[in-house]
C-alpha cells in the first residue's frame, strides 16, 4: 500500500509543479527535457548492479522502452499545456478518467478479476471525477482547449497500459534499466526538438528552466518508478482506480488549500465520493 501512497504523493506534486510553472514563467520544452536527463542520470545511480550494453540489448523490452519514451515526452507536453490552459482541475479529471482504458484492457488481456463491488467503485470513481471538475459558471472561455485535455485523456491511457503490459510480460529485476531508458529516450526527442526550437529563435536559454527541470525530473522518477512497483503488488484494476481518484482528490484539496482555489459543495461530494470509490475498490 506504501508504493500507492507514495505515487498519489508525487504524482499531484507534478501538478504543482506544472502550475508554478505558469506562475515563475518557466519554460515547459526546457524543463521537461532537463527533467527527463536527471530522471535517467538518477536511475543509473541507484542501479546497484553493473551496467553492460547487453543489459540493454538484450533485453525484450527495449523496443516498449523506446516507444514509451515517444509517449513520455509528448504526453508530458501536453500535461503542461493543460494543466496552464485549462486548469488543474480539468487535467486531472482528463488524465485520470483515462483509467477506463488500462483496466479494460487489464480484464482483456490479463485476466484480472471482476466483481460488483469494483465495478461500483469505478462507477463511483467516475462520478467523482465529474462531481469533483464541476464548476460553476460556464468552464473554459475558448472551447478550442478541449483539445489538450481529450488528447491527454487517450495519451495517458495508452502510457498506462503500456507501462502494465511490460511490467506483465517482460520486467524482472530490470525495472529501473527499463525506466532508464525510457527517460534517456524522452530526453533525447526532447532535446532534439528544443535544438530546433533554438536554431529558430522561437527558445532561449536560461538556468532557471534547467533548476526547474531538476525539481520535476527527481519527482517524475519517484511517481513512474512507484507505480511501476504498485502494478507487480496488485492487479490493474486496483492500482489505476485507486492511484487516480486519489491524485484529483489531493489535487482539488492542494488547489484548495495552497493556491485558494473556491470549492463548491458539489466538489467536495466529489472528494469524498472518491474515498468511498478507493474503499469499495481496495477491498473488493
Amino acid at each position: 500500500m506504501i508504493y500507492l501512497v507514495l505515487t498519489i504523493l508525487q504524482s499531484t506534486l507534478i501538478f504543482v509543479v506544472f502550475k508554478l510553472f505558469n506562475n515563475f514563467r518557466i519554460n515547459n520544452m526546457q524543463a521537461i527535457t532537463t527533467n527527463y536527463l536527471v530522471a535517467a542520470i538518477f536511475g543509473f545511480l541507484i542501479y546497484s548492479e553493473e551496467i553492460t550494453v547487453q543489459n540493454f540489448t538484450g533485453a525484450s523490452w527495449l523496443g516498449l522502452g523506446i516507444f514509451l519514451g515517444l509517449l513520455f515526452i509528448v504526453v508530458f507536453n501536453i500535461f503542461a499545456l493543460s494543466s496552464q490552459k485549462v486548469g488543474i482541475a480539468l487535467t486531472s479529471v482528463a488524465s485520470k478518467m483515462s483509467v477506463i482504458i488500462p483496466v479494460g484492457l487489464g480484464v482483456w488481456l490479463y485476466n484480472d478479476d471482476v466483481n460488483a463491488m469494483n465495478i461500483l467503485g469505478l462507477l463511483a470513481a467516475l462520478l467523482a471525477f465529474y462531481l469533483t471538475l464541476k464548476k460553476s459558471g460556464n468552464g473554459i472561455a475558448d472551447k478550442r482547449l478541449f483539445i489538450f485535455p481529450v488528447l491527454l485523456f487517450f495519451g495517458n491511457g495508452i502510457v498506462d497500459s503500456v507501462m502494465k503490459y511490460a511490467q506483465h510480460y517482460h520486467i524482472r529485476d530490470d525495472l529501473i534499466l527499463f525506466l532508464c531508458v525510457v527517460f534517456i529516450t524522452a530526453f533525447i526527442l526532447g532535446a532534439i526538438a528544443l535544438l530546433y526550437e533554438t536554431i529558430r529563435g522561437k527558445v532561449k536559454f536560461h538556468i532557471r528552466h534547467v533548476l526547474a527541470g531538476i525539481v520535476l525530473g527527481l519527482i517524475n522518477f519517484g511517481s513512474t518508478y512507484y507505480i511501476i512497483k504498485s502494478m507487480a503488488s496488485f492487479e490493474s484494476s486496483v492500482v489505476f482506480p485507486i492511484v487516480n481518484v486519489g491524485i484529483v482528490s489531493l489535487s482539488t484539496l492542494t488547489g484548495f488549500f495552497i493556491f485558494r482555489e473556491k470549492l463548491s459543495w458539489i466538489n467536495w461530494v466529489g472528494i469524498f465520493l472518491s474515498l468511498t470509490a478507493i474503499l469499495l475498490i481496495a477491498y473488493a
